[in-house]
């Protein structure tokens, strides 16, 4: 059982603690499988280098909460607000990974996640206004209906993404990388017409 102002170092948690509340709490090394945290909130803790795998984190919270080399296997992230989290300072690379989740109706806006990893990832009406996502790798991930806007997707890999809309020219995509049937979406911002 996980208990505020507490803290864990090298467990294992398999537990189903929906709509909770836990606050000052501190997890290093620490994995998740199986666990049911939808709609709980984290309040002022830590995760360090910890995992989840195959958990229902849907409108979780994280207000103050910071995430340090944390990654999401198969987990369901919906509604999450990214911006809340306590990101560390002039990190060098995203300090979380996403693989194989489901992300659809978050918020990345206005972040700093650079070398960003989200592969084969289902992230439907994600907000990435404004975030740095410098050299990400969005290999095979959906994009359906997010949003880029002044979003810095420099050195990105978008190889097998998919359903992106992102304008050329509102956005920063020097160096990406993208299939070439796929980047023919990218000139549908332009107004102009394509024949074949």
């Amino acid at each position: 059982m996980i208990k505020s102002h507490s803290l864990y170092f090298e467990q294992t948690f398999e537990v189903n603690l929906a709509g909770e509340t836990f606050s000052h709490c501190e997890f290093e090394q620490c994995e998740f499988i199986d666990c049911d945290f939808s709609s709980s909130q984290f309040e002022n803790c830590r995760f360090i280098e910890c995992e989840f795998k195959n958990c229902n984190l849907a409108a979780l919270g994280l207000r103050y909460t910071s995430l340090e080399e944390v990654s999401f296997k198969e987990c369901k992230l919906t509604s999450v607000r990214f911006t809340d989290v306590d990101w560390p300072l002039l990190a060098s690379r995203a300090p979380v990974s996403f693989v194989g989740c489901e992300l659809s109706h978050s918020s990345f806006f206005e972040l700093s996640l650079k070398a960003l990893k989200m592969r084969s990832c289902f992230a439907k009406d994600v907000d990435f206004r404004h975030a740095d996502l410098t050299s990400a790798d969005f290999t095979d991930t959906d994009f359906r209906d997010s949003l880029f806007q002044q979003t810095n997707l420099s050195n990105a890999n978008f190889i097998g993404a998919s359903h992106f809309t992102i304008d050329i020219t509102a956005n920063n995509i020097s160096k990406a990388k993208f299939e070439r049937y796929a980047a023919l979406d990218l000139l549908a911002g332009l107004d102009i017409e394509l024949v074949d």
